[in-house]
């Protein structure tokens, strides 16, 4: 028989994220960062190789629940928004 893991997709992030510019919500739990994943990003975004490994990340946190896995997570969430130029705020928003 096929043994499905638990997700436990309500833990809190390893601290809060958020962007300072760009498309994606603020997130606190893994929940909100795999739901930002899916509806603040445009397919080809969620295609490119950073976020493919926040994904992978996100779902072993899920999956373990172990605080070293969800800190990882929360790290590469971050370096994602970071290559993505969105936790710098943009010069758009500055003048608005």
């Amino acid at each position: 028989m096929l043994r499905v893991p638990h997700m436990n997709w309500s833990n809190e992030l390893a601290y809060y994220v958020t962007p300072k510019s760009g498309p994606m919500r603020p997130m606190e739990t893994l929940l909100d960062a795999n739901r930002a994943l899916l509806d603040d990003l445009s397919p080809a975004i969620r295609r490119r190789p950073h976020w493919v490994a926040v994904k992978r990340l996100l779902l072993a946190a899920a999956t373990s629940a172990e605080p070293v896995d969800i800190r990882l997570a929360t790290d590469g969430l971050v370096r994602a928004l970071e290559a993505e130029g969105w936790m710098t705020r943009s010069k758009m928003a500055e003048c608005g």
